[in-house]
């Protein structure tokens, strides 16, 4: 090997494209780099032990092909590599996942702040059957429903009982 023949190398070895086409069901995309479209690959998902993430590619994304061996069909897509028509998400501290309908989950470690911020007509599911905490102070602006029952500090919304309360105009006490 000569050393004018290691840029040629590397280069084989390492290529900027942009995603073409993107399975789901296999896990797989076609990258386009210049005039050569690839074989469905593989990409980079992320942590995939037995704590997974799925994030699924975006036709028109930059990627970074790593082939090894040179071997564009045996290559794999390297995400994350912003550009003008995905620009970074953020520019500061605050550390964000936005969604392409414009949803976003973003934490400020300096301000301590948690977010989720959905559009218009979006709606959100926590499913915990062992029960959910919350230690705050909450604010609800809006309806609130409860399908059974509102219990405030033992007290049942829909089964507690006054005393003391006479038919009339009166009002009655505290809940018994």
């Amino acid at each position: 090997m000569r050393d004018d023949d290691l840029p040629g190398l590397i280069g084989n070895l390492l290529r900027y494209g942009t995603v073409a086409s993107v399975d789901a069901a296999s896990a797989r995309l076609t990258v386009k780099v210049g005039d050569i479209e690839t074989q469905p690959i593989r990409w980079l998902l992320g942590p995939h032990g037995a704590t997974r993430m799925w994030s699924l590619p975006t036709v028109g994304e930059q990627v970074l092909l790593l082939a090894p061996e040179g071997d564009i069909e045996g290559a794999i897509a390297l995400r994350g590599v912003a550009f003008q028509r995905f620009p970074p998400a953020g520019n500061g501290k605050r550390e964000l996942i936005r969604f392409a309908d414009g949803a976003e989950v973003a934490y400020d470690p300096e301000g301590h702040k948690l977010e989720a911020l959905l559009p218009d007509g979006a709606t959100a599911t926590i499913v915990a059957p062992g029960g959910i905490t919350l230690e705050a102070d909450v604010l609800v602006k809006g309806t609130l429903t409860a399908e059974t029952d509102v219990v405030a500090d033992g007290i049942s919304l829909k089964n507690h009982r006054h005393g003391q309360v006479q038919p009339g105009s009166g009002q009655s006490g505290k809940p018994a």
